[in-house]
């Protein structure tokens, strides 16, 4: 990996500039869960209103981030992304500092934050083929998920340090702020200019809402014409809503319930974060193949690494072996999965694929909180992540008997 990015010296430019954001983003959802729990007095049913309310950008925009990643210059929505960023980031430390934000506040705020991340996502994602060599997108996708799971693992111990250090939240985040400003400069730096890509227009004026849902609407249809690449979508959106009931709440019940201490259970959380970090760099290193039916194994050993994960409570040791390698598969699904939606996909609805995606993936996790609860109560927890991980080979399977039969 190290040797392709020395090669790909503007993309390891943009993956810096991504790695710092991804960090200011760990920091950014420590501060806003503090935050949410204070202005709640730690009212668990208001706290997951607020989240319920960062979902909504996700469905609403989703459609839209990718359509004008298509239609407009991919660098200029970056940058706009991650100034707004900086901005909304300025107004939550002046809340904090001033004194405790109102649950409305910070319910805008998550929106707002949410909003610019479709906008930021589709760009980024469809502008990595045409920064690398065709045979170097693998790796640029693993080192692109690496620094996602660095940022998730890095960023809330950080802030949780500065925070004890400096004692007001609102300070602290000035370093999420500095962040996005440094990706910024990044994509400014390495980024070709507005112009430079077939098809794109620089004119808001011919852009409306109608005609970019339309637009979106059209690239489904063709996304259904297309077997591997809608099996890929589908299937794996259809996962991640059994995969997030896991990781979000059943895993912790079960550790909980068994009577390991919070401690253990956010180490079990970093060794998800760990497994899935050695995995990405693993699997952009070893992969040559990244076809659906990969796509489709892989999503099967992710769900008996899940069925399995019940009998590994028996000692702290074995706990945190079952998430380092749980997090290690995970990883291999997050570097294949975006690398055949590119090979799949045009330049001109790549934006939209990776959009009704994202689209899909994020109401299945929405979703996921009532999928947990429902399984709760009529089965144990332990029994309800044997379901899950059943449900995930049992639909990895499907994905992959029809993809057979289309070679067929």
């Amino acid at each position: 990996m190290i040797g392709v990015l020395r090669r790909e010296r503007r993309f390891a430019a943009l993956l810096t500039g991504n790695l710092l954001s991804q960090i200011g983003d760990g920091v950014h959802e420590f501060i806003f869960i503090v935050a949410v729990l204070k202005a709640t007095s730690n009212n668990v049913g208001l706290a997951g209103l607020v989240y319920f309310f960062r979902f909504i950008p996700y469905l609403v925009l989703g459609p839209l981030g990718g359509a004008l990643s298509d239609r407009l210059s991919r660098r200029s929505l970056m940058v706009f992304a991650d100034l707004a960023r900086i901005s909304i980031t300025c107004i939550f430390c002046v809340l904090l500092s001033k004194g405790d934000p109102s649950l409305p506040s910070l319910a805008l705020i998550g929106m707002l934050m949410t909003s610019f991340r479709t906008l930021f996502q589709p760009a980024f994602q469809g502008i990595i083929p045409s920064m690398v060599r065709a045979e170097h997108l693998p790796v640029a996708n693993g080192a692109t998920q690496l620094a996602v799971e660095i940022g998730g693992l890095v960023g809330p111990a950080l802030g949780a340090l500065a925070l004890s250090a400096i004692g007001n939240a609102g300070y602290v985040l000035v370093l999420d702020a500095a962040t996005y400003f440094l990706s910024a400069l990044c994509i400014m730096r390495v980024v070709a200019k507005p112009g430079t890509r077939p098809g794109v227009t620089t004119s808001f004026t011919a852009l409306t809402i109608r005609g970019l849902y339309g637009d979106f609407g059209h690239s489904v249809k063709v996304v259904l014409m297309k077997r591997e690449l809608f099996i890929t979508i589908a299937c794996s959106a259809l996962c991640i809503l059994f995969v997030s009931a896991a990781l979000r709440i059943l895993i912790p019940s079960m550790l909980k319930g068994t009577g390991y201490s919070e401690t253990t259970i956010g180490f079990a959380m970093s060794a998800i974060a760990l497994g899935a970090i050695a995995g990405s760099a693993l699997c952009a290193r070893m992969m040559r193949d990244f076809s659906t039916r990969m796509l489709m194994l892989c999503w099967s050993f992710y769900g008996i690494a899940l069925a399995v994960m019940p009998t590994c409570t028996d000692s702290v040791f074995t706990v945190l072996s079952g998430c380092f390698v749980l997090g290690g598969l995970g990883a291999f699904v997050d570097v294949i999965l975006p690398t055949n939606i590119q090979r799949h996909s045009t330049d001109e609805n790549l934006g939209k694929n990776f959009s009704l995606f994202s689209t899909l993936a994020n109401t299945g996790e929405a979703l996921s909180g009532a999928l947990a609860g429902t399984l709760a109560v009529v089965a144990s927890v332990g029994t309800s992540l044997i379901v899950i991980g059943v449900t995930i080979v049992s639909i990895a399977y499907v994905g992959k008997i029809k993809t057979v039969s289309r070679h067929a």
